[in-house]
């Protein structure tokens, strides 16, 4: 890992300057989407900070790995606290020698909110990138929101109006993966390019793309698959892990579990089109719930933490559901499984009931094409419009 003085974030562009950092994969995306649609604009523009590798890819700089961010939980961000607080430092260190003409918070927010003040504080413009879920729960943390940044990008319809609440500036862009997703997939064809018949049963599970996700649930996917297997003896399971970690993690998990005899599929990446194949979905909750309703598959959503994390986020919650199918309906529209509730039983009923009902699975598809329609905007482009007005200085 780089020190603070033994390299600079743009190693003397003179151009524009973007100082960016995202924590996770979903973030990731985000980024190198944006920088993408600015790039195509402004080739000058250069972007360094923390990035991972699809922001890398479309040409970011990246002093820190991205996954020394991403971390879930009150007691997992304790034991990494003083790692986090000394890249943190760091970076600031960087921006403030170097002046970037703007910051970019990729969501992060606990990362990336108390960077943002300190730079906006400082005269350098910031822009956060998918508002963190004020609306589900912390909410008073729009004040904090308003203090940090100079403009939020919302990816959501229902956020923008939190913010002007307050005087906080807010644009809603979209979201990217309904911009790349299609509207109607070609199952059919998907299924063909990843091997699984056309008449085949098909669960796809995501455990999560952390760690500590994949470490709470591989046991739980597994003995649900274990389940299921028993009362479908034909199903595949198709299981998209996004680094060589994450799928280490749940291969262990196998052996561990005595589970070499279930058609578990481990897959590098390629989620969307695991998704679009699937009949049915256990996903863990996050974004991949959005790229399950965008694949217009039911689904089902779980989640574990530990126990101690689970009560302190229990009690900050404002809605009675986390899933984003759930969120954007304002109303349960798919089952939420979490924490004591999740167990390989429950599981394996509630995406059961799937398989035993088509009509179940029929009538979210339409609302989920409705949905992913409201929520294709352009976002890219929309967020580099955004982005470009603070180097044009008009933002």
């Amino acid at each position: 890992m780089p020190s603070a003085h033994d390299d600079s974030l743009f190693d003397g562009h003179r151009g524009p300057r973007i100082a960016i950092v995202a924590g996770e994969s979903s973030g990731d995306a985000l980024g190198a989407s944006l920088i993408e649609a600015v790039l195509r604009r402004r080739p000058d523009v250069r972007f360094a900070g923390i990035a991972g590798p699809k922001m890398q890819s479309a040409g970011a700089k990246s002093l820190f790995p991205m996954s020394r961010l991403a971390v879930m939980g009150y007691v997992e961000v304790l034991k990494r606290l003083r790692e986090l607080l000394g890249i943190r430092a760091s970076l600031r260190e960087r921006c403030l020698a170097e002046r970037p003409d703007l910051f970019i918070g990729i969501d992060a927010p606990d990362f990336n909110l108390g960077l943002e003040k300190k730079l906006k504080d400082a005269g350098i413009p910031t822009v956060h990138y998918c508002s963190p879920s004020i609306w589900a729960w912390r909410g008073e943390r729009v004040h904090k929101i308003k203090a940090a940044t100079s403009e939020v990008l919302c990816l959501f319809p229902f956020e923008k109006p939190l913010y002007d609440a307050v005087g906080a500036k807010a644009t809603y862009v979209g979201h990217p993966l309904a911009d790349s997703m299609a509207l109607t997939p070609k199952r059919s064809e998907i299924r063909e390019t990843i091997g699984v018949g056309e008449q085949q049963l098909v669960f796809t599970f995501l455990p999560g793309s952390r760690v500590s996700e994949v470490n709470f649930h591989a046991e739980l996917f597994i003995e649900t698959a274990r389940r299921l297997h028993a009362r479908y003896p034909q199903a595949v399971f198709l299981v998209p892990l996004v680094t060589r970690e994450t799928r280490d993690l749940f291969d262990t998990a196998r052996y561990t579990h005595k589970a070499l005899d279930l058609p578990l599929r481990l897959m590098f990446g390629h989620a969307q089109e695991a998704m679009q194949a699937a009949d049915v979905i256990l996903v863990a909750s996050g974004t991949a719930t959005l790229e399950a309703m965008l694949a217009k598959r039911p689904m089902v959503i779980t989640y574990r933490l530990t126990e101690t994390t689970y009560k302190m986020v229990r009690k900050k919650m404002r809605l009675p559901y986390v899933g984003l199918p759930n969120v954007l309906a304002g109303r349960f529209v798919v089952p939420e499984l979490l924490q004591h509730e999740a167990t390989a039983d429950n599981l394996a009923q509630a995406l059961a009931n799937y398989v035993d009902n088509k009509k179940l699975g029929e009538a979210l598809g339409e609302f989920f094409t409705e949905q992913h329609a409201t929520l294709r905007q352009d976002a890219a482009e929309r967020a580099a419009d955004a982005v470009l007005a603070y180097l044009q200085g008009r933002p």
